[in-house]
């Protein structure tokens, strides 16, 4: 509680100041969880009027924009998928498809769990695919058919799983008996085992890139163009989105496969891929695959609520990526002003609703009794308000750093330190600089902090502002080193099997290989899909570029 007094003599400065011992007030009660993440969350409420930074009219607005609507409409799905089971039968077959060798099994643990996260939060993602990686490494070790059994206690723990960031227990397994399991196991086993608990966040986290309404940053990046560009000067729409994220994700996840299988399994084991397997090693992998495919049959046949919150879901894919293409005509221009007054939350708030209407089960089935796949009884139950707080005030922070001229004073430093360095330098720095502090604080106050800071560098060098504020948006996801700093990390390091230096050394390669794939994405592909040697005319905010 002496944090205020200690950072107190920024308050006897510029309004700059005051909203940096804003910014760090908040930052330091969130890292520090003094009172709950969602409470902390409110201090904007309090802060930025008391110091005459923005009034509280104008910040309580942050509190319910539309990007905040559309992140309530993607808990509300992933709540969905939770309630009826669809995440696990998703995860069994993709792990059933891959085949059971180690390699194969990794790489396709990984990318199970980077397809989970489009639809849920990274949270949840590891919560369900950590379960399934210690049925795998208890069936190496025990190699007997009692591993069945173990296969089947262990997925159970996913029942309980929500999206609460706050709330551990959801991933909470039996660390003692896992733990004395991971220790007798021989040097090659024990180093599977790390390298596929680490995986379940690398792919989570690194999955949460791939689409615009996956992760709280890109809901930031989303919602900062909107402030910034009101009338579309610059957008970035949800099937442009993943046309961007969809490659280098791909990419991302080799880097994290290469580093996991290098650091914990040897140069080697890459070289093994390719080699004709042991007797011993096709037996354990005949009892995997033996045990995957018996828990995923054990799930019995797809029901009807599986099914329709399948086709909920396609439904409102097709409706983001077609309302305005850009390609083609969107269904928008069907609407006044061609769909002017539409987002991608109108289609949102649609599914949801449906969602609280559509029958469980069959309505044909005359034993069927009618219950909505979603209550309000189970909402309240799982929905994160923690999390929708903690955005919200991201982005109340962003209109303190805009109103107080902290992000043109920052912009102006830059630029004189970098005015005489190519613009890919500039990324590179940035880039960097958003993958070391998002290890310290949450992605989305990392996002809602420099997203539009980097939006104000970018018109003051005369940029297209998509080549900084894409990378910074992304580059919020990579918190691979630290358990404190995502989430999925601190689930990962509670099995008490991974170290803090096992996560340091291959988080650090990894932030290394992905702003390395980041930048250079940024400079070839992406600056041609985005055209970003065109540089758009906004006249109403010329003050900010000439303010330097």
């Amino acid at each position: 509680m002496a944090t205020p007094l200690v950072l107190s003599p920024l308050l006897l400065m510029g309004m700059e100041y005051r909203c940096v011992f804003c910014i760090l007030l908040i930052s330091i009660y969130w890292i520090a969880e003094v009172v709950p993440i969602g409470v902390s969350s409110l201090l904007p409420l309090l802060l930025f009027p008391i110091l005459g930074i923005v009034s509280a009219k104008d910040i309580a607005e942050n509190y319910f924009k539309d990007s905040i609507v559309l992140f309530m409409c993607t808990l509300v799905l992933a709540i969905s998928v939770e309630e009826t089971g669809l995440h696990r039968r998703i995860a069994l077959k993709l792990l059933t498809s891959v085949g059971s060798r180690k390699q194969t099994m990794l790489l396709g643990y990984m990318s199970t769990a980077a397809f989970i996260s489009f639809f849920v939060s990274d949270t949840a993602a590891t919560a369900l695919m950590l379960p399934i990686a210690v049925a795998i490494v208890t069936t190496i070790s025990r190699v007997t058919d009692t591993a069945k059994s173990t296969v089947h206690r262990t997925i159970d723990h996913v029942e309980g799983s929500n999206n609460n960031s706050d709330n551990k227990e959801a991933s909470n397994i039996d660390e003692k008996e896992f733990c004395d399991l991971v220790e007798e196991m021989n040097e090659e086993n024990r180093g599977f085992a790390k390298a596929i608990v680490l995986a379940a966040s690398h792919g989570s986290l690194i999955g949460g890139t791939a689409i615009i309404t996956s992760t709280g940053p890109n809901l930031v990046f989303r919602e900062q163009l909107q402030t910034f560009y009101p009338h579309d000067e610059v957008s970035v729409s949800y099937l442009q989105w993943m046309t961007f994220a969809m490659p280098p994700m791909f990419l991302y996840l080799l880097a994290s496969f290469l580093v996991l299988s290098i650091f914990f399994l040897g140069p080697s084991s890459l070289i093994k891929w390719f080699k004709k397997r042991t007797d011993e090693e096709k037996h354990v992998s005949a009892v995997i695959s033996k045990n995957l495919s018996t828990a995923y049959h054990d799930l019995g046949k797809i029901s009807f609520a599986e099914v329709s919150v399948m086709a909920w879901f396609t439904v409102l894919f097709l409706l983001w990526v077609f309302r305005k293409p850009g390609f083609m005509a969107g269904w928008g221009n069907l609407f006044p002003d061609n769909g002017a007054m539409l987002t991608d939350s109108t289609c949102g708030i649609l599914i949801v609703f449906m969602l609280f209407v559509w029958p469980r089960e069959n309505p044909f089935d005359a034993e069927a009794e009618y219950e909505p796949i979603l209550n309000w009884k189970i909402m309240k139950m799982k929905y994160s308000w923690s999390c929708q707080l903690l955005i919200a005030a991201g982005y109340a922070i962003s209109e303190g750093v805009q109103k107080s001229g902290l992000s043109i004073l920052i912009s102006c430093t830059m630029k004189g330190i970098f005015q005489n360095l190519q613009h890919v330098w500039l990324q590179l720095a940035v880039t960097s600089s958003i993958c070391f502090m998002t290890e310290f604080a949450s992605n989305v106050s990392t996002g809602s902090i420099f997203i539009p800071i980097v939006i104000s560098v970018a018109e003051s060098f005369h940029m297209n502002p998509l080549y900084l504020a894409l990378p910074t948006a992304v580059a919020c996801s990579f918190a691979f080193m630290l358990p404190m700093a995502t989430p999925p990390n601190a689930i990962v390091y509670d099995t008490k099997i991974v170290s803090m230096f096992d996560m340091i050394c291959t988080g650090f390669c990894l932030n290394l290989m992905c702003i390395a794939i980041t930048v250079f994405n940024m400079n070839t592909y992406t600056f041609w899909l985005f055209d970003m040697s065109h540089v758009p005319h906004v006249p109403s905010r010329q003050n900010v570029t000439l303010a330097c």
